[in-house]
Parts: structure tokens; sequence; C-alpha cells
């Protein structure tokens, strides 16, 4: 008998080999960069032509798709372990690392050297062009950095400026030469040094005097390592032609595919992978609300096994690679419930064998799972099912043959739900019954289809299989199908089949006793009068000592968020920046710091940026009052506003009940102190009125200050 077995076997065929390059003739860091300053996003591949036919037939029907299914086993691939990637490391050889959604990432420190006061870093983050830098850590703290670069979170500010400056490129493409790094060592770094497609950042860090306290504080250690959260790499989307951010599961597994330059953009059916698309955002129900079906974040080096790699991909999402009947490329979503392709029924079945599910001894019996957690710091962390879902254990089997564990990595997925409704499944999968049918020739219709109903030759029963590839015996006319008998499974419940997300955890770069504070309350627009806007959030502080209230927002883009920014505070309940902000969304957060030691930042309250004027209380009496001493008599008094929404103080003055007149209106910002003078009616007998008053945005007045005087 011979049998010509239609798939091949390994993913070798798919593997590509990266090509080393430099982005610049830069022989300073030449070693230190190998590999990873890429010119070209392109990888250099051995497969073309009808060999990128044949590797896109093994993705989709050969062992790399249906053995990890199947079997679940968890293969090696190009994930980036996350905890290697928030560290600043040299090397002398460094894969190109890319990013795609949101990720956590330090970078390779491609030059550092000290002027003798001034220290330079030069990180390479990622492969680019990335989108954005959102957030950014400085010795594992979360620090503000300024649109001119400073860091202006103790215990870095300084007045007029920073001890650190952090400047950040997006790989574009277009970067030139750092002209900080070209100032600091003109013989070292040219502009020749451009260091062009790489997501990198420029950190100078300032000498404040080794004999100043200051020095231990920032430099006890040495330079700080840094780590930002980036989002990622731009993905074409087929649904608008556009090519930017998303972490879209479905066009992101093409861009990871694409990177390949065996798979061309033509080698791709956009019809369907839009509709994928559509459907991977679609809301679905989670334990604590809604979120899109699928989603992908993660960090994955260019020189790893691609097919490998592509698997975890597809794993975190959900998601299967298909051919259409025109041998294009897509991507669908792997169902609980799924739709039979083709039906067999007796007539076309020679011979039929069946297998209830692996031995009990080895069939898995606890269903364990790590998913890309933002909560734990974007770091791979496990999900404690056992004992919450009844799913993930069959304690029957546990009691009989002790714990088989199914463990579950989903490098890419960032949802907690997300990866516990794949790992049901999957875990399913893994204990279910397998067989083997032996049809006539009618058997190759069942290439390239992966779901059958078959009505078993013996009982008359229908069950829904999945398929793994057919080989056929052409001497006999005789088509061999393995298959593995779909699960069952009830409709997903959240409230019943899915565990919490694990608790937010606090940066472990430092610790504190500090109480944290709660959440802004309050956003609003003040219009001062001269037409100026600001906007300012409200927040209490808990009881305990502090020296400074850092207080922060960030806006939104296209429903992205913006990084974060500092505002100036004012009093300890008050923080404002200037700008127009009215009717915006933003998130807020405050902190505080007692000397270098601070607490952990607020949870970010999401506010509506609105306006309230509501009359304001009394200004507060500062110092000062009626002065008589010496002539003439006259009010000299400072005060200032008690509340965030008032936008100025007016004084006015009135002579015997005349009408009131306004003598000087200043706009002003929470307890501030303000100044104002005026005379007093010197006619004998006369009663000298003064009124001051807050004003919020429209002009309206609060309760009023008064101060009196009668002549002699």
């Amino acid at each position: 008998m011979r049998l010509t077995k239609l798939f091949l076997a390994s993913g070798a065929t798919w593997a590509a080999m990266v090509s080393h390059a430099h982005a610049d003739p830069v022989s300073l860091i030449a070693t230190a960069i190998h590999g990873f300053l890429l010119s070209s996003t392109a990888i250099a591949a051995t497969a073309a032509g009808t060999l990128a036919t044949i590797a896109a037939n093994v993705i989709v029907g050969g062992a790399l798709v249906a053995g990890s299914l199947l079997l679940g086993g968890q293969r090696r691939g190009g994930a980036i372990k996350p905890s290697d990637a928030k560290n600043t490391f040299e090397s002398g050889e460094s894969s190109v690392i890319e990013g795609v959604g949101r990720v956590r990432v330090g970078g390779l420190q491609a030059f550092g050297n000290t002027d003798g006061s001034t220290r330079a870093r030069l990180v390479c983050r990622l492969q680019g062009p990335v989108d954005a830098f959102e957030t950014f850590y400085l010795g594992g703290r979360e620090v503000i950095v300024e649109a001119n670069g400073d860091v202006s979170s103790p215990p870095w500010a300084r007045p007029g400026g920073s001890w650190a400056n952090w400047q950040n490129k997006i790989g574009n493409g277009a970067e030139t030469a750092w002209a900080g790094l070209m100032s600091l060592f003109p013989t070292l770094w040219t502009s020749d040094h451009r260091v062009r497609g790489i997501a990198q950042s420029q950190l100078l860090f300032y000498n404040p005097g080794l004999t100043e306290e200051k020095y231990l504080s920032l430099y006890q250690n040495g330079a700080p390592n840094s780590e930002a959260i980036i989002r990622g790499s731009l993905i074409y989307d087929p649904r608008t032609g556009l090519t930017v951010w998303s972490d879209n599961s479905a066009i992101i597994c093409a861009h990871v595919l694409r990177r390949d330059p065996a798979f061309t953009f033509e080698r791709f059916n956009w019809t369907k992978i839009a509709a994928t698309a559509n459907a991977a955002d679609v809301l679905v129900a989670t334990r604590t609300g809604t979120e899109k079906r699928s989603r992908l974040w993660g960090m994955w080096a260019w020189e790893s096994e691609r097919g490998e790699t592509m698997q975890q991909f597809l794993d975190s999402a959900g998601l299967e690679i298909r051919l259409d009947e025109d041998g294009l490329i897509y991507f669908e979503f792997i169902d609980d419930v799924i739709e039979p392709e083709i039906e067999f029924d007796p007539r076309d079945i020679y011979d039929y064998s069946w297998q209830s599910g692996p031995e009990a001894v080895e069939r898995p019996n606890i269903c364990r799972v790590k998913y890309y957690s933002p909560e734990r710091n974007y770091e791979l962390s496990d999900l404690t099912l056992e004992g919450i879902v009844a799913w993930a254990k069959i304690d029957d089997e546990v009691d009989r043959y002790g714990d088989k564990f199914f463990d579950l990595e989903l490098p890419f997925c960032p949802s907690a739900s997300q990866a516990q409704r794949i790992a049901r499944r999957k875990f399913a999968i893994a204990r279910a019954d397998r067989g083997r049918m032996v049809t006539n020739m009618v058997g190759l219709a069942a290439w390239g289809l992966l779901y059958a109903e078959v009505e078993e030759p013996d009982l008359g029963d229908l069950i829904k299989v999945r398929m793994d590839p057919p080989r056929i015996d052409d001497e006999n006319g005789s088509v061999e199908i393995p298959f593995t008998v779909w699960p069952t499974l009830t409709t997903w419940n959240p409230a019943t089949d899915e565990a919490p997300a694990p608790d937010v955890i606090p940066e472990l770069g430092y610790e504190t006793d500090m109480i944290t504070p709660n959440p802004p309350g309050a956003a609003i627009q003040i219009t001062y009068p001269g037409g100026g806007k600001e906007m300012r959030i409200g927040y209490t502080l808990p009881a305990q000592p502090y020296t400074t209230v850092e207080a922060n927002y960030r806006t939104y883009s296209g429903g992205l968020p913006g990084a974060w920014q500092s505002m100036a505070e004012f009093g300890g309940t008050v923080a404002g920046i200037n700008g127009d902000f009215l009717g915006q969304t933003i998130d807020a957060r405050v902190r505080v710091f007692n000397g270098d030691d601070g607490s952990y930042f607020s949870d970010p309250a999401s506010l509506v940026v609105g306006v309230d004027n509501a009359p304001c209380g009394a200004p507060t009496l500062v110092s000062g009052g009626v002065v008589t001493d010496p002539p003439p008599t006259k009010l000299a008094v400072t005060v200032s506003a008690p509340e965030g929404r008032c936008a100025a103080i007016r004084l006015q003055r009135r002579v015997n009940l005349g009408a009131w007149s306004t003598v000087a209106t200043f706009q002003t910002q929470p307890f501030a102190p303000v100044a104002f003078e005026s005379l007093a009616d010197g006619s004998s007998g006369s009663v000298t009125e003064w009124q001051i008053q807050t004003l919020t945005s429209n002009g309206t007045a609060g309760t009023p200050l008064i101060f009196s005087y009668t002549a002699p």
C-alpha cells in the first residue's frame, strides 16, 4: 500500500533566517547593535515562489496547526519573555524585537558614556515605527516626561528644569542624529549616527555635585534603568486601507505573517480578513463588563522559528489560518460550536475506529493558563482557576489518577477573560475522543477543510469532528482521515465560567508606607475674564505629612490615550493646566511625596471636563485690612480664592450706601495671594464700604468679604 500524505510534517520549510544588518555606518556601536538596528523591515527568506505556496499549505493543513490545537502542546516560539524585555540590557548581539498592541519594554543600551558630569544613554526599544510612548519608568518608578523631555516627577524635578531629560523617536526611518549626544561627544557621535527605523530613547542624567546629598538620592546605584509602555507597530487594516495602530487580532496575525517576504500582500484574502477583524472587535460579556472579543499585545523576536511564533499568535487570539478556493490566506475564529463544512454518511465509509479520548492515566484533568497580564505589570502571569470555575478541574479523575496538568501559555493575550474562553475550549479538546475513518474517494473533498459531520456506521449517531489532514491510498482508492470529536460546550457564562483577573500590583521598583490618595473627583473648565482657559481637577488628600503633590492628566485622541502630563498644584486640593479642554474625556490621578519618599498613584479617574458656575464662598483674608496710619486711610489687603471654580477676584467700593463701583478685578488661581488697595472717602462722617468677591467663569459673584470705614 502506498500512502501519500497531503501535508508536510514540519514548519521548517516556512522558517526564515534573519539577515543581520545595520541602520547606518556606525562603527562605534556596530558590534553592540549587531542584528538590531536594521535599515529595512524585510526579513531574508529561503522560501519563494512555489515554495511559498507549499509553506502556506503547511500552515493551514499540516502539523503546525493540528498538533497544537488538538494536543495543546506548548511550543517555544518567538514570544519574548516579558520580564527579560523590561530590562535595559547590553549585548554584543540581539535579534530584532517587534511589539504589537501595548507592551512594557526596556531595550538594548546601544550607547552609554559620560563627559565627566552628564551621563548619556541611547536605548533601542523596538523595531519602528511604533505609534506612541504612553508611560515612562526610571528605576522601576513611574515618572512624568514633559514635552521637552524634562522628567518632572520627584526626585528628578528641580527649579527651572530637571536632573534628567528623556526624549524619544518612534523609528519612522527619518531619524537624524541625537543633538544631545553630538554635543556631549562630538568625536564619538556624528551626524552619520542616525539609528534609523528603530524606536529609541536618549536619556541625559545631570550631576548635582558629588558632594551634594541629592547626588546619592539620584545615583546611589548608578544611572537608573528606563522602561516605557509603548503602543507598538502600525498595522495595515483592510477595512479602512490605513496603516495605523491597532490591537485587533486578525490584522495583527496578517501583519506578523507578512514579515516574511514570501507572504506578499497579494497572497491574502483581505475581504475575509476584514470580516474576521470585525468579529474580533465585537463586544462580548465578561465578569466585569464587556470587552472586544480578541486582542493581541506582546513582543516577538524576528530570529525565532517563524511557524512556532505564528502559532503563539494564533493560540493567543483564538484564530486559525485558512485558505480560500483560490489558495489565498485568511484567518477564522475557532468557535465553541462549529459549523460542518462537509458531511459523511455510512455509504462513504469503508472502515471506522474510535478511541475514547486519551488514556485515563494520561488525560489532563486540571487546566492551568498564563497570559500577558497588564494587571501584573505586563508579565506572563498565572490565572487562579481551581476552586473558582468548575470546567478547569475534573475532580473525580483527580481523585482516582492524581493531578494531570494541561498547561497553556498565551504570550500575546492581554485579557484574563479572553485567555479563559480560549483555555476552556483547548482543555476540552485535549480530553476529547478521537477516531479514524477510511472513506472512498469522496474523502478527497475534505482537502483544505477542517470540520465535518459524521454519521456513525453502526449507531447512526451524528457527531461533529475536526479532521486532521487526509491521506490517500491511491492504489486502493481510499482516503484515511483521522479526526477529533468536537466537544460539546455550554454557552459561555462569565458569572460562572470566568475567574477574576489578578489584582493589580504596585510597581516593584520601590516600597512606601505612605497612604495612597483617592482618585480626583471632578474636572472643570475655567474661563478667565481676559478669555484665557484653564482646566482644573479637584481632589482630597489623606492626613499624612507630605512636601509635594504631583497631579497628572492625559487626554485621548481617536480613543487612544496620550502620555501623562504634569499639572500645576494649588494648595493641596486643586491642580490646573492651561488650555481649552471643555467636553473632553480625560484621565486624572494624584500622588504625594515626603522628600524622596512617594506614595503610589491614586487609581485614575475618568472625567468629562465641564463647567461649574455655582457661587463661591467668601475670599480668605490672608493679611491686612483698613489702614489709618500713616494717612490717607485706605484698604490694603491680601486675599485668596478658597475654591477650585473661582476664575477671578473683584474689589468694589461705595460711599454712603451709594452704588457699587469696581476698583479692580484680577484673574486668579485657587489659594494664590491677590493684593488690593483702595482709598477711603475722607469727608467728615462719610462711610466707605468695600466688598471683595470671587467670580466664576461666567461672572457669577460669590459671598462678599466686607470692610468699612467711617471718617471722623
